[in-house]
């Protein structure tokens, strides 16, 4: 299925993925966390599943041993995610949660608004209808979770965030290279970055060269991370690690803030009370030295008068 913004049927998964996650959401609110957590586990659980049992359906059935096998590797950042996410859903670690809260909503509904590896399906061959289910339970699930207090984030994590970003681009760029090394890839990955690049791990696509958001975004780059004279080619998965952190961590934040934004307030009010503290307690001190004195000659004027009656 390709991008056709003048194509009804375009539009007709995406919003198929928001109504799937309106029904859950209406379903399960008055559920038990029980129950809530099950269901949620459960498509996460289909969606692991489908990732490999995606061979014995076309196209994959059909297609050479080696190429088919390429598709349930890591070979991009939803396809890390799909294999991972059920594992972090159930340890409930709290970086792992909010990566996938974070990461998930974004590369979920991108892969749904963007699609990819499915130009040749029709839009209700198998296919097709899996890689928008996969991609929708990468985004409807963690928000969900969120939503329901399953997890709670703590926009003071989001820095962990990028930096597991980063490593799995580094899953992706040793992915990629044992693919060569087994010969399951004859294509050289470093030779076209059209090539074995999921998550633009190997550096921009040939098509974004000279358009001005790519321009923005090698700004935040260092130069030893690009190409130069010496070396044509981006640092692997690293050329990433400075935009990511720069743009990812703001980003983040505005994305927890409606859950966060009392935590947010009382750490900054805390903030407040720490810096002026000093200040704070020098100026009234300064109102007690003051009026010391005052005080305590008053005080002996009112027991020389009580004795005296």
């Amino acid at each position: 299925m390709t991008i056709d913004f003048s194509d009804p049927l375009y539009y007709f998964f995406p919003l198929a993925g928001g109504a799937l996650f309106v029904a859950l959401y209406f379903l399960l609110r008055h559920r038990s966390a029980r129950t809530q957590n099950a269901v949620l586990f459960a498509l996460l659980a289909i969606n692991f599943a489908l990732h490999f049992l995606k061979l014995l359906f076309p196209p994959y059935s059909t297609a050479e041993p080696e190429d088919a096998l390429q598709k349930i590797t890591a070979e991009n950042i939803c396809a890390i995610n799909t294999m991972i996410f059920p594992f972090f859903f159930l340890k409930k670690n709290g970086v792992g949660c909010d990566f996938m809260f974070y990461v998930g909503l974004i590369s979920g509904i991108a892969a749904c608004w963007m699609p990819e590896s499915i130009e040749d399906c029709t839009p209700f061959d198998f296919d097709c209808i899996r890689y928008y289910y996969c991609h929708t339970v990468l985004w409807v699930v963690p928000l969900l979770m969120v939503i329901f207090r399953l997890h709670r984030l703590n926009y003071r994590r989001i820095i962990f965030v990028p930096l597991i970003y980063i490593l799995e681009l580094m899953v992706i760029v040793f992915n990629e290279v044992a693919l060569v090394a087994l010969g399951l890839d004859e294509q050289r990955y470093l030779l076209s970055v059209d090539h074995g690049n999921g998550g633009l791990a190997f550096g921009p696509y040939s098509e974004l060269e000279g358009t001005a958001a790519l321009d923005i975004l090698l700004t935040f780059v260092p130069p030893f991370f690009r190409p130069s004279e010496q070396n044509p080619h981006y640092a692997p998965a690293l050329w990433q690690l400075f935009p990511v952190v720069i743009l990812g961590c703001p980003l983040g934040f505005l994305m927890c803030l409606y859950w966060e934004y009392k935590h947010f307030y009382s750490d900054l009010r805390r903030l407040f009370l720490f810096i002026s503290g000093p200040f704070t307690r020098y100026r009234f001190g300064r109102g007690r030295i003051k009026f010391c004195g005052a005080e305590r000659g008053a005080a002996r004027v009112r027991r020389t008068k009580y004795r005296a009656r």
